[in-house]
């Protein structure tokens, strides 16, 4: 039997996953809904034997362990909780770090979802899987795909080439398509989706793959298995806020456990000015993201500091999503310009020692926008999920190797039916 299952949230239908094959949404017709995994275990199990995140097996929807020893690691801040005069401050790092034994070597949290999306494949799937990326994701899947052989495809606009590098060489069967033509995030989930849809290929399915949100809860379960209890508060930075819609779901788990106590972490999401539709909305208590209009949108996101913070059509209005998540905890959200990310950047690195990726930095700003409005008793439980970091460490180290896209497709001029075709003709090119 499996150790787990799927259940809709909104029509409670569930589903077995092994007979279901990838599945993302509930085949039921109704409003749009997030599947959520059940497990059959109720209490946490820590299985010291198992690599890297497996071992939080029986809280992962897998069907085999992947051996990577990559994992969050979790240390209490002495420094940057000074200076902020918190006593109970945790970090949760997700980068390149020897010192402190993060050894992420694309610096990022994306690798957790990669790590649990692959092991959830199916055996017996030999389609391409299609993700969707504005840096980070690419580069965490083509890191594992590469090292597992497993076909793929990732798109990303063309500026996030120069920050996509790779530690290893990329499998043949994995394959970089660039978007020209002044594209963004939101274009590469357009013409990703669309690919997905053709003969030969399937979706990741982003915020909709149980597997990218459990792989990404658990910082959480890193960090309760640090401090023996659930935190009062959770920081992060959101661009399509996957990654708290998974600390709020991993928590609630936690919750049922009963051993860890009776608390609902709080959340509080970061986002960087001037893009910050999750933060806009929110403070105006919308249950719907507020309209904006396509130009006004590539504008602001021209001007960010945290370009992976630029998902134009985040899972904010899905029963499931970003607004049950931050309405179920209370939570709040903050904006926070590029100077003010910068400085809080330049801090953390000061004062615990590592640089940060600019989402990572963004999450500090909030924090101490957080501190500054009072929002935070100095005795609670505080988790900082430091999302990336140690790009210079790695740099130091000369272990990256610039990625080159595969493919060039300009944005005004795609017909899917013929890329399709190019990308089956390259990959049977490469891998024979």
């Amino acid at each position: 039997m499996d150790h787990y299952s799927l259940r809709c949230l909104s029509c409670g239908k569930s589903y077995c996953d092994s007979t279901s094959g990838f599945l993302l949404e509930c085949k039921e017709n109704h409003e749009p809904a997030f599947l959520r995994t059940d497990y059959a275990a109720k209490q946490l199990t820590i299985r010291e034997d198992n690599p890297g995140i497996f071992r939080y097996e029986d809280w992962l929807p897998i069907r085999r362990i992947i051996s990577s020893t990559n994992r969050s690691i979790m240390f209490q801040s002495e420094f940057l909780a000074r200076h902020l005069r918190l006593e109970n401050l945790f970090v949760v790092f997700n980068g390149y770090w020897p010192e402190r034994g993060a050894y992420f070597e694309t610096c990022s949290f994306k690798e957790l979802e990669a790590l649990a999306v692959t092991a959830r494949i199916p055996d017996s799937e030999s389609n391409i899987l299609v993700v969707s990326s504005a840096g980070n994701t690419g580069m965490a899947f083509i890191q594992v795909c590469s090292e597992k052989g497993i076909p793929l495809i990732v798109f990303i606009p063309e500026a996030a080439i120069p920050s996509m590098w790779t530690t290893r060489e990329k499998h043949p069967a994995v394959i970089l398509a660039a978007l020209q033509g002044e594209a963004d995030f939101f274009d590469a989930i357009e013409l990703a989706n669309s690919v997905a849809e053709q003969e030969n290929f399937y979706p990741e399915g982003g915020a909709k793959n149980v597997a990218r949100r459990d792989g990404m809860g658990t910082i959480v379960l890193a960090a309760v298995e640090a401090t023996g209890r659930i935190p009062d508060h959770y920081f992060q930075a959101v661009g399509s806020g996957t990654g708290g819609i998974a600390a709020w779901e991993m928590s609630n788990r936690l919750l049922e456990d009963g051993r860890f106590g009776n608390n609902k972490t709080r959340l509080h999401f970061v986002q960087n000015e001037p893009f910050t539709i999750i933060a806009d909305a929110w403070q105006q208590n919308s249950p719907e993201l507020l309209p904006l209009e396509d130009k006004e949108a590539r504008s602001r996101l021209s001007k960010v500091h945290a370009a992976i913070l630029s998902n134009r059509k985040p899972p904010y209005s899905i029963c499931g999503g970003v607004f049950d998540a931050l309405s179920d905890t209370r939570g709040f959200t903050y904006t926070v310009s590029n100077s003010e990310a910068k400085e809080a950047g330049n801090l953390f690195n000061e004062l615990e020692g590592c640089d940060l990726h600019p989402a990572a930095e963004v999450t500090v700003a909030g924090l101490i926008q957080a501190v500054e409005m009072g929002r935070i008793n100095k005795k609670e439980i505080v988790v900082l999920n430091i999302t990336g970091g140690g790009v210079k460490k790695l740099q130091k180290e000369g272990k990256m190797i610039p990625l080159e896209p595969d493919l060039f497709i300009n944005r005004k001029d795609i017909a899917v039916e013929a890329l399709v075709d190019q990308v089956r003709e390259y990959q049977k090119i490469k891998t024979t």
